[in-house]
């Protein structure tokens, strides 16, 4: 498994990480899932509060050292008061059952608490040792700013938001310029973009096309293709193990540059 630093956290993790989010209600498929994953190099689990799939994440870690593993969740914007802040952390670390998070993220930006107090919040969990680093989760390039600002000791060090091969808002917005430029590592949810690259037949074709080369399939190339960007960070669902070797096996290919200019020209050709 390939691994490249995540931001300016100085963390070598793997270039693809496991997401959580709707991962399915057979809770051993999903643990047998993730186990694959972290006896297969992968080191990077990705869960939050709202998905209620910290427990599961839990019991899949079992057995592993903590350190080994960078575990990132999420706190709701409900929770964004100081206080809130700090009870849904205490929260979060009894359902994951670990005594730090890795990375704690805001969910979404909140409309109504001010981002000084919530960061104030986060940076006293990190001086705690609860938290070792702070994330942000769906901030346009204001919002980021915003955020960047309002921080007094710490670094704001990644951005999870929607990106896929088909999903390039973040590219429109000048989201992933900013985020490349400051080093803020960006984790792609939902990479298949639930599944819509599979919508345009002509589209998986030519995905096909190009993947025979790398030995690939569509969605291998799909992964592939945002990994082979910079700073970024796919975090696929897989709620079975074959689901999961599949994805493991895209972060191992490297696309030539005239692929890679094919790729980045399709969501314009087939979503216009």
């Amino acid at each position: 498994m390939k691994l490249r630093e995540f931001g300016t956290t100085g963390k070598k993790l793997s270039a693809l990480g496991i997401g959580t989010w709707e991962i399915g209600t057979d809770i051993n498929k999903n643990i047998e899932s993730i186990k694959y994953a972290l006896d297969n190099g992968i080191n990077f689990i990705d869960t939050a509060e709202m998905y209620g799939t910290e427990p599961i994440v839990a019991k899949a870690i079992k057995g592993y050292r903590r350190s080994d593993i960078f575990i990132a969740t999420k706190v709701w914007p409900d929770h964004f008061d100081h206080d809130s802040v700090i009870k849904a952390c205490n929260g979060s670390l009894k359902k994951l059952e670990t005594n730090y998070i890795d990375l704690y993220q805001l969910h979404w930006p909140s409309k109504t608490v001010p981002i000084n107090e919530t960061m104030k919040a986060m940076e006293e969990l990190i001086d705690e040792g609860k938290v070792h680093y702070i994330g942000i989760s769906n901030f346009s390039v204001d919002q980021t700013k915003e955020a960047i600002e309002s921080m007094k000791k710490y670094e704001i060090v990644s951005n999870q938001v929607e990106y896929s091969l088909v999903t390039r808002d973040i590219e429109i917005s000048g989201l992933y310029d900013f985020c490349r430029d400051t080093k803020i590592a960006v984790i792609a949810y939902s990479p298949l973009s639930h599944g819509k690259i599979f919508s345009k037949i002509e589209m998986i074709d030519e995905l096909e096309k190009i993947g025979t080369s790398y030995n690939a399939t569509a969605s291998q190339m799909a992964l592939a293709w945002l990994m082979n960007r910079d700073n970024v960070f796919p975090i696929p669902k897989a709620s079975n193990k074959e689901h999961m070797k599949e994805n493991i096996s895209s972060a191992d290919i490297k696309i030539k540059p005239e692929d890679m200019k094919k790729m980045d020209k399709m969501e314009a050709k087939y979503y216009q």
